[in-house]
């Protein structure tokens, strides 16, 4: 993995950049213009720094994410809701980094319960800025939601610092070969969690990772069905 020195340091170094950050007029261009964030406030230099850093570790797997794209910090999502891609706007929803911590724990973050708060909340990034890069994955069918979530759930944790890959490995405790049959949308929608730890597992079970997302992403590899 390109991404493996990344260490609980270097992110800490992120989270702490913040408070040296100081609160501006929105929106807000981050260094280099890519990203937009609006409403972030003293957050804004942390989700910056954590954006671009994502934006590279998706390029090493071919994802491209669209520029300019808007992170808007929220007061709320729907229940359960981590974070909100809208396609055809290149606009993220997501909430304040302190919302987070407890919101791993449960529901749809459940799997990433052994994660620490600040990897998770890039991490959290990383999937939603994945969605902005599959914003034109080729798809034969009304949706490809197993596809889409696939490349967002593996990227999440593909770029994790490996202590905290280690313990989202360990908590998900999937044997034996995976299957393609076992990710299906209704999984996904049921326990997206469990998606997400059998999503990673199969990915690590493909001799080249990083090839076989661009399969998907490309439209060469369906994980998605049509449904009568």
């Amino acid at each position: 993995m390109i991404f493996q020195g990344l260490t609980r340091t270097t992110v800490a170094a992120a989270w702490a950049a913040a408070l040296a950050f100081p609160l501006s007029a929105e929106p807000l261009a981050c260094p280099g213009g890519r990203i937009l964030t609006e409403d972030a406030g003293a957050d804004a230099a942390l989700i910056c720094s954590l954006a671009a850093r994502a934006t590279e570790q998706l390029a090493t797997c071919g994802l491209t994410v669209p520029t300019p794209v808007t992170i808007a910090v929220v007061p709320g999502l729907e229940e359960h809701c981590l974070g909100l891609y809208h396609c055809g706007e290149a606009r993220i929803e997501i909430l304040a980094p302190g919302a987070y911590p407890e919101r791993r724990m449960t529901g749809d973050g459940a799997a990433f319960g052994p994660v620490s708060p600040e990897a998770f909340f890039e991490s959290l990034l990383r999937h939603e800025l994945a969605h902005a890069a599959l914003e034109d994955m080729p798809c034969p069918f009304p949706s490809c939601i197993v596809g889409q979530e696939y490349i967002a759930y593996t990227m999440q944790v593909r770029f994790l610092p490996e202590a905290d890959r280690i313990a989202f490995e360990a908590e998900a405790a999937v044997e034996g070969h995976v299957s393609r049959d076992i990710l299906n949308p209704m999984i996904l929608m049921m326990a997206p969690d469990i998606f997400a730890q059998r999503a990673w597992a199969h990915l690590s079970q493909r001799e080249d990772p990083c090839a076989f997302i661009g399969q998907i992403a490309r439209g060469e590899v369906l994980l998605d069905y049509e449904h009568p």
